[in-house]
């Protein structure tokens, strides 16, 4: 094949890129079509799925009651989009906003969404200098052209300033910016409290100062939250425990998701035991994957590829263990791709790891609605059952190959440097002028 005309120009560096930047101008053009119609054609109907809870608990939060109220009445098992459910921090961001109205909120909201993913994308550039030009061409196509992008600015989620944070935080490290990585630190886990695992992994990595100073200062700008939201104490001790409990929505591509499917499906699988097995199992596996992503996370902290290689596979193994990881979430994929792509564009291995990465991206990319599944949402046979476990799981499957394959490339690392440093002694001894 590699002989066909068309199949043969594609090897040819110069024509692969100048096919890449074809496509890219083309998914480019659609995003900002696509993103300029949204953004005048907002509704208060489309707001309805998340933002308006936004809105609520900044509401709340602007006139000093509490903001989780609505959470405590209406919660249920599977009511999950239905209140403020994140840390303090978020509402009084927004609290501003709410003077000027739903409409025009959501709407300065959704620009701020915008301009972090763009920062987002400028910045993982920034700290991935060895990607060539097609390299950076792939990449744009493949964010430009990531579905979890579209869904999390059609429902004005806040993944992409997750994304923002996370990348400024690796930023900051590389650059030994110490404040500043801690200062990031502190505000992605005060927004969603999963990056609070970048403070034992920069730790493990012997970053301490780091780490001690995005403790101190989530601790700082934890207590000044709290304090200045009447009740938002709750957070921690209602809000917390209870969605952590996580959910058997089918969209939900998490471990707990799919074990809380099982669970549903098949509620007798341990006699009386069946939840509490489940609970066990669940807990079990986040320990694991977040145990064997901090293990592996070692090395020669000064080494950038360590260091970059450990904070994408600490963002997937996240997304793998947390109690929901809605599509959307999925946005924060971007930077362990990118890093990736630029450790194959370095070290040259063999072929299957980009197609190890492909089909990680391919499986994340795409939705439960792509196969047969019940339209009713419901299981009415065994063969439903398997039907629809099987295909509510390759976004988990996706995440899976993803860190896996993370894991290995640090462990190349890992091997390389071994071998390195005897070669490197050698060469030192043998240039000792002899006494």
């Amino acid at each position: 094949m590699k002989r066909w005309y068309g199949i043969r120009r594609l090897y040819e560096t110069a024509f692969r890129d100048r096919v890449l930047l074809i496509l890219v101008l083309g998914i480019g053009a659609y995003y900002v079509t696509w993103s300029v119609v949204q953004w005048l054609t907002l509704t208060p109907d489309s707001l309805r799925f998340d933002f308006v809870n936004y809105f609520g608990g900044a509401q709340a939060a602007a006139h000093g009651t509490d903001i989780y109220a609505d959470f405590k009445r209406s919660w249920g098992t599977q009511a999950w989009v239905v209140a403020y459910i994140y840390p303090p921090f978020f509402a009084l961001v927004l609290a501003p906003l709410t003077s000027l109205g739903l409409l025009a909120a959501a709407r300065i909201w959704l620009l701020a969404v915008q301009a972090a993913f763009i920062g987002s994308l400028l910045l993982i550039l920034r700290i991935h200098p060895e990607l060539s030009r097609g390299g950076r061409r792939l990449l744009l196509l493949a964010s430009l052209g990531f579905m979890p992008v579209y869904l999390n600015l059609k429902f004005q989620q806040v993944a992409t300033v997750w994304l923002l944070l996370i990348t400024a935080t690796l930023w900051a490290a590389l650059r030994r910016h110490t404040g500043l990585a801690g200062a990031f630190i502190a505000t992605a886990a005060s927004l969603k409290v999963s990056p609070i695992f970048l403070i034992p992994l920069f730790a493990r990595l012997g970053r301490w100062r780091i780490a001690v100073m995005g403790s101190v200062m989530l601790v700082v700008l934890t207590v000044v939250t709290v304090l200045a939201a009447p009740g938002s104490w709750q957070f921690f001790t209602v809000v917390l425990p209870r969605i952590g409990l996580g959910t058997a929505n089918w969209d939900n591509g998490s471990i707990d998701g799919l074990v809380s499917r099982i669970a549903e499906l098949a509620p007798g699988l341990f006699g009386g035991a069946t939840q509490t097995v489940a609970k066990v199992v669940i807990a079990a596996a986040a320990i694991i994957v977040i145990g064997i992503t901090l293990w592996q996370a070692r090395g020669r902290a000064d080494e950038a590829w360590t260091l970059r290689l450990s904070v994408a596979a600490l963002i997937t193994a996240l997304l793998i263990v947390s109690s929901v990881t809605w599509q959307h979430h999925l946005v924060t994929l971007l930077l362990p791709l990118a890093t990736g792509i630029a450790w194959i564009t370095v070290r040259r291995p063999e072929a299957r790891y980009g197609w190890w990465l492909f089909a990680a991206y391919a499986m994340c990319w795409m939705d439960r609605r792509a196969f047969p599944l019940p339209a009713d949402m419901q299981v009415h046979s065994s063969t439903e059952a398997a039907l629809v476990l099987a295909g509510t799981s390759v976004k988990l499957l996706g995440l899976l190959l993803l860190w896996t394959l993370l894991l290995r490339m640090l462990r190349h690392e890992r091997v390389a440097a071994s071998v390195r440093r005897p070669d490197q002694a050698v060469t030192g001894a043998a240039a000792q002028p002899a006494a």
